[in-house]
Order: structure tokens, then C-alpha cells, then sequence
């Protein structure tokens, strides 16, 4: 019998849209034990860093995070016997704050222009004064993008049995998703584009983050990424809604990354594209 941990990835990959000869598919990430993608880097993270005896049993772990992180390291934490503080923007929805607090974790809010650019710095200055406090960092900690290199990419690979992959996209918060799952992808089919998608400046879809707000996560690879879209926040909202008539309830960066999936297979005939739907739609209404 498994436990809950080890039901984390293997999530299903299902097909979302047909136009133009055109289909688009959609990993399903909030079929996870913890509702989001971000169970597959906290356990990762955690799992390496008990390897290298960077951390044990007590310690408390320290993360900025827009939520999902911060779940995913609250229910891992749970299960393995660590303490999670989690830094979270205002605009963070108050599902997501319960549910951190759900499975034991403490959820610090803090406001949300200070939370784009001192939040890292929060964190690092936290981990340092407390004793017995350990900050993974996920944005700049490789086991955030290993996770999907090794999992979430293989499983995509494996799910469209010798179907080619012209186009993958993926919202962008940490980087770690499009740098791991693109890497592994471009190494399978050398001409597909990745395609990543963020936020036009100073606007907000919950769990991503634009780079022209001033911080570029270091585990981001541009090298991989073909193409980077702004989008506004109200085609993202506006998306997930059409998602939910569909009978598929996800989040804000899904709508996101739906619209730009769509907006490519408008354009291009006979093409597969492949998106990451992060997580699940109840933690938002």
C-alpha cells in the first residue's frame, strides 16, 4: 500500500480542445495529493536536502510562495515531521492560506509590492536569525526544475505514445516547470517551441509573476524558452471561467496558459501542443 507521498505525479494527461487540425492537451496537475504541481518540487526539495543532511526532523522550513508551494511543503512537511512558514503576497486566496494552515503550516502575509521584491530577502534573513530554520528557495534551488525533468516530462512523453510535440507552453512564476519540462522535451523532439507565458507588468494572475517586475529567477534557462507572451489578467480570468463551462475547474495561470494554447492553435494547423495546468479550480472561488 502506498503512502500519500507517493502518489504525488503520475498525474493525467487529458485532451482539452481540437481546432484547425489542431489539438491541444493539458497535464492536470491538480489531481496531486496536495491540488497543485507544486507537490512534485516540495517533495523533491525536501527528499535532496535530507540526503545532503542539510535538514531533519523538527526543523522548520521557511518559503516565500504565492500558495501552492506553500501547501505542498505544509502536507510533505506534515507527513515527514518538519515545521513550514510560508511568506504569501495579500493577494494570495484565502483557500490557499487555509489550507497551508490545514496541514500545520503558518502563513505570513505580507503586502504585495514588498512580496515581489523583498520576499527572497525575507526569507534568507529569517532562515539565518532562527535556529533550526532551513530556506529550500525555490527559486533558485535546482530540485525545483530537476522534479520536472525527471517526472512531470517523462510522464508527458510517455502519455502521447509516439504522438510528436510541436509546442509546449507554461506559465511562469518560478521558472522551474518550463526550465525542467522544456529541457527534457527539447531533448526528445529537437524542433518544438517553448512557449512561456507571464503577466503584462504590474498586473497579477495568481501564481505567476512577470520578469519585468525586476526578478529573474535564477533555475529559469532562456536558452530553452522560444518565446515569452504578456498576457492581461482579465484573458486569464476570462478562460479559466470558459475551462469551468467545460466541466474542467483549474486556476487563474491555467486560464493563462489555456489562452495562449489556443491562440497558437488558431494559428497553426496540425500541431500538438502540450500546457500545464497547475492546479485546481476550488481554491479560488
Amino acid at each position: 500500500m502506498k503512502t500519500i507521498l507517493e502518489h504525488i505525479g503520475n498525474t493525467p494527461l487529458v485532451k482539452v480542445e481540437e481546432e484547425n487540425d489542431s489539438t491541444i492537451f493539458a497535464k492536470m496537475e491538480g489531481f496531486n495529493p496536495g491540488g497543485s504541481i507544486k507537490d512534485r518540487i516540495a517533495l523533491n526539495m525536501i527528499n535532496e536536502a535530507e540526503k545532503a543532511g542539510i535538514i531533519k526532523k523538527g526543523d522548520t522550513l521557511i518559503e516565500p510562495t504565492s500558495g501552492n508551494t506553500g501547501i505542498g511543503l505544509a502536507m510533505v512537511g506534515a507527513m515527514k515531521g518538519y515545521k513550514v512558514k510560508v511568506i504569501v503576497p495579500e493577494t494570495t486566496s484565502i483557500e490557499k492560506i487555509k489550507m497551508i494552515k490545514a496541514f500545520g503550516g503558518e502563513a505570513i502575509l505580507i503586502e504585495s509590492t514588498r512580496y515581489k521584491k523583498f520576499a527572497i530577502e525575507d526569507a534568507k534573513e529569517l532562515a539565518k536569525n532562527g535556529q533550526g530554520f532551513f530556506f529550500l528557495n525555490q527559486y533558485e534551488n535546482m530540485n525545483n526544475p530537476y522534479a520536472h525533468y525527471d517526472g512531470t516530462a517523462e510522464e508527458i512523453i510517455n502519455q502521447m505514445e509516439g504522438k510528436n510535440i510541436d509546442y509546449f507552453v507554461a506559465g511562469m512564476g518560478t521558472g522551474g516547470t518550463i526550465t525542467g519540462i522544456g529541457k527534457k522535451l527539447k531533448e526528445k523532439y529537437p524542433s518544438i517551441k517553448i512557449i512561456g507565458v507571464q503577466p503584462v507588468q504590474n498586473q497579477i494572475i495568481e501564481g505567476l509573476r512577470s520578469l519585468k517586475d525586476g526578478f529573474v529567477p535564477p533555475i529559469i534557462d532562456f536558452d530553452l524558452i522560444d518565446e515569452i507572451y504578456d498576457l492581461e489578467s482579465e484573458k486569464a480570468l476570462k478562460e479559466k471561467e470558459e475551462l469551468s463551462l467545460k466541466g474542467i475547474l483549474v486556476g487563474p495561470s491555467s486560464g493563462a496558459a489555456m489562452y495562449v494554447s489556443r491562440e497558437i492553435c488558431k494559428n497553426n494547423k496540425g500541431v500538438n501542443i502540450i500546457t500545464i495546468f497547475p492546479d485546481r479550480g476550488e481554491r479560488y472561488i
